[in-house]
């Protein structure tokens, strides 16, 4: 009987790894292989990428303070990707949509 069990627990287990492997996404469409936004720190990224230019608090140096900044989620996710000619590098090709998606958040809950 214990035998039988290990082998039907095995091949649950079997079936539930093919099924993930084959179905990469979760439960609201969002792809499984990428990291929850909410599990990537807006403000680490944002210390290491951003803060060089507004400062570590994010009040300003030689780009503006990013505080109370009243744009849309879309508006800040465009800037962040392609930049500002002449004044602020694009992050398209370095960060990958979901570390921008969390330095959106960041940037919003700044206040």
């Amino acid at each position: 009987m214990t035998a039988k069990f290990l082998t039907a627990i095995a091949l649950v287990a079997f079936v539930l790894t093919c099924f993930a492997q084959t179905n990469n996404t979760d439960v609201h469409g969002a792809d499984a292989s990428q990291p929850a936004t909410s599990t990537i720190n807006g403000r680490t990224l944002f210390l290491k990428n951003c803060a060089h230019c507004h400062g570590a608090t994010a009040h300003g140096d030689d780009g503006p303070d990013l505080h109370d900044l009243g744009f849309t989620d879309d508006w800040i996710a465009n800037r962040i990707r392609k930049g500002k000619a002449g004044q602020m590098t694009a992050f398209a090709g370095k960060l990958q949509p979901v570390e921008i998606a969390a330095l959106v958040a960041y940037v919003q809950s700044l206040k």
